[in-house]
C-alpha cells in the first residue's frame, strides 16, 4: 500500500530538461548509427526494381521523420501541458546548436514537416505507419518498384512491413524510461 502510494517509489526523480537533453541525445546517436541500416536496406531491396541510390545526406529527412514519430508518443505517456512542456524542450535541444535566426529557421521548417506528418497520421493512424510512408514519399520509393504497385502509387506490402519493422528500432522506449523515472514537472 504504502509503494502504491509512491512513498517508497524507488524511481529516481529528473526534470523535464534533462530527460529532453538524454531523448535526444540518444535519438540522435541511434538515428546516426541506424541511418546505415535504413539506407542499405533501402538500396539493396529485393522488392525494387531498381536501386534509389540514397546518400548520407539523406539522414536529414529521416532524422525529422524519427523525431515526429517519437513526438507523436509524448500524448501517450504524459497529460497535455506536460507533453506540450516536454516537447517544446526537446525542439529546443535538437536544435540548440544552432544561432538563434538559424534555431528559429530550423524549427519553422521542423512545424511544417509536423503538419505533414499530422496528415499522414489521420490516414494511417499509427506513428510508425505514418514514418514508413513518410519515407516512402520523401525518398520518392514509388518510382523505384515494378509496375504494379508504382501504379497504385502504394508501398509494396513485403517492402513496407520490413520497412516497419526496422523503424521500430527507433522508437523511444517511455514505458523503460519512467519505469526508474519520474519527471518532475
Amino acid at each position: 500500500m504504502i509503494k502504491f502510494l509512491g512513498l517508497l517509489s524507488k524511481k529516481k526523480k529528473v526534470n523535464p530538461e534533462l530527460t529532453a537533453s538524454i531523448y535526444v541525445a540518444l535519438l540522435q546517436n541511434v538515428i546516426a548509427e541506424g541511418f546505415v541500416e535504413i539506407k542499405d536496406f533501402i538500396n539493396n531491396n529485393n522488392n525494387l526494381e531498381e536501386n534509389p541510390n540514397l546518400k548520407e545526406n539523406a539522414i536529414e529527412w529521416f532524422s525529422n521523420v524519427v523525431f515526429l514519430g517519437n513526438l507523436q508518443n509524448l500524448d501517450v505517456y504524459f497529460e497535455e501541458h506536460q507533453a506540450t512542456q516536454l516537447r517544446a524542450l526537446i525542439l529546443d535541444e535538437i536544435y540548440k546548436d544552432l544561432e538563434v535566426n538559424a534555431q528559429h529557421l530550423a524549427i519553422e521548417r521542423f512545424l511544417d514537416y509536423e503538419n505533414y506528418f499530422k496528415e499522414l497520421m489521420v490516414k494511417h493512424e499509427y506513428p510508425l505507419n505514418a514514418m514508413a510512408h513518410a519515407i516512402f514519399d520523401k525518398y520518392n520509393i514509388n518510382d523505384f518498384q515494378g509496375d504494379l504497385f508504382k501504379k497504385k502509387n502504394k508501398p509494396n506490402p513485403v517492402f513496407f512491413n520490413e520497412l516497419k519493422n526496422l523503424l521500430s528500432h527507433f522508437n523511444w522506449n517511455w514505458e523503460d524510461y519512467l519505469e526508474k523515472n519520474k519527471l518532475n514537472f
